[in-house]
């Protein structure tokens, strides 16, 4: 088990958005968020990771490696216009990969979505050809549904859902 924490990113947290989103993984599996230097990551990270908390209480928090102190990547709920259930997220800055962060993290989001926000259903949308993302979504108990075309998104994608 790792020892982490979700914790709501600031806009002191500009570099690491900038780090992470402009990997040719994130691009590849979520895509290309228009963050080309830290003012647009900045202006990413104001937008898409401390507004929803502001506006839900709830969004995409740090993942932050205790013992490291230092982020990892992010994991939480997202907000869709399509949806009236938030979906787990999650990135990982690549050097973290594969070392159990995701699953420890989801977990944590999993527990707060069903305890702390009272949701009874979560979705997760992935890319179909992000095999390491539907195998955590798997372990965690995600059921696939289908595919579609998400709004703001090149092809397909699939859904999956969790009875919380």
């Amino acid at each position: 088990m790792k020892n982490i924490a979700l914790q709501e990113l600031t806009t002191a947290d500009a570099e690491f958005i900038f780090k992470l989103v402009t990997q040719a993984s994130f691009k590849e599996h979520i895509g290309d968020k228009g963050v080309y230097d830290l003012t647009s990551a900045a202006k990413h990270l104001e937008e898409k990771y401390i507004r929803p908390y502001q506006q839900y209480g709830y969004g995409l928090w740090g993942i932050k490696d205790l013992d490291r102190n230092c982020f990892v990547g992010v994991c939480g709920l997202v907000t869709r216009p399509d949806f009236d259930i938030p979906d787990l997220g999650y990135s990982l800055l690549d050097e973290y990969t594969k070392q159990g962060y995701v699953a420890e993290a989801a977990r944590k989001t999993i527990e707060c979505a069903r305890n702390k926000h009272g949701f009874d259903t979560l979705n997760a949308i992935t890319s179909p050809t992000n095999n390491a993302s539907i195998n955590v979504l798997e372990k965690l108990g995600f059921k696939f549904i289908k595919q579609f075309e998400l709004a703001g998104y090149e092809g397909v994608s699939n859904l999956y859902q969790l009875a919380l």
